[in-house]
């Protein structure tokens, strides 16, 4: 099992070169960095952690793209990756070159992290052809277009959602087939789209629930799409400000833990140093 970190990445925070570089230098595995584009001010949806407006740091997020192309670039063996990616907001073929070409840079040290976002608003802005109801499936088909750029050489795509003849579209990635592909869905509607598409699931554990349920869920939607149970790798997101049963973690076969600071500010860079510090101790008592 390995241990991650993610971050709201606020330009305000610690540079992810030298966060990246914090990182590798105390042994953990990954960084992985959500992003909202933009985020409606109508407050017609509230933030769903608190019913209310998201907090500042939130707001303030950086492009993930960019921001893990400095981390890599700082580093040597972390790994990075995007948690969550709302593909459905991006231009299909700028997303399949940024994130082949950040997989390019970093010698092959991406993972992709994707999800659908938890605002009607945002989404009508970006993709007004796609229906708040329409987003699982929409995210499926995005996902099979992906595909298609990265493997073929002039790939087409017809579907309901994306349509495009023959085109070029390099570089391909260095990873083969491709980056993997996570999805972060926790209900049991996401859970299926886990088993029909994705390479790993990511779901916050919030400890609201047993977590070891939701594994239970996972192996019975895999068993349904013709994938044997427990053959997606996992990966747990803990919900700020929850300690971290590594132990636990372990036990249940998830491959990777990441842990993170409060949504609700931004940590100094000694606030951050010093949760790196804490985690890896605790960490290390796993070996």
């Amino acid at each position: 099992m390995h241990i991650g970190f993610t971050t709201m990445n606020n330009a305000s925070g610690m540079h992810p070169a030298a966060l990246g570089q914090a990182l590798e230098e105390r042994g953990f595995e990954s960084l992985w960095i959500g992003e909202h584009n933009h985020l409606p001010a109508t407050g017609k949806t509230p933030y769903p952690a608190t019913g209310g407006e998201p907090p500042e740091s939130y707001r303030h997020m950086m492009d993930p793209i960019a921001s893990l192309a400095m981390a890599a670039q700082a580093t040597t063996k972390l790994r990075i990756g995007t948690s969550v990616m709302l593909l459905l907001e991006r231009n299909i073929f700028s997303a399949a070159k940024e994130i082949a070409t950040l997989d390019v840079l970093s010698g092959g040290r991406l993972d992709v992290a994707l999800g659908v976002g938890w605002n009607p608003e945002e989404l009508a802005n970006v993709a007004p052809n796609i229906s708040w109801r329409a987003r699982y499936r929409a995210l499926e088909e995005y996902v099979s277009a992906l595909r298609v750029l990265w493997a073929q050489e002039t790939p087409e795509f017809h579907g309901e959602f994306l349509d495009f003849d023959k085109v070029y579209s390099y570089p391909k990635p260095l990873q083969q087939p491709h980056p993997s592909l996570w999805f972060g869905g926790t209900g049991r509607i996401g859970l299926g789209h886990v088993a029909r598409w994705a390479d790993g699931w990511i779901p916050i554990d919030m400890g609201e629930r047993d977590f070891a349920v939701k594994l239970r869920w996972l192996d019975g939607a895999l068993e349904t799409a013709g994938r044997a149970p427990s053959s997606v790798p996992v990966t747990v997101l803990v919900w700020p400000g929850m300690q971290a049963d590594f132990e636990r973690y372990r036990e249940l076969g998830v491959v990777r833990v990441v842990v993170g600071l409060s949504n609700d500010l931004t940590p100094s860079e000694a606030d951050i140093l010093q949760y790196l510090d804490q985690q890896a101790e605790a960490f290390a008592k796993l070996t």
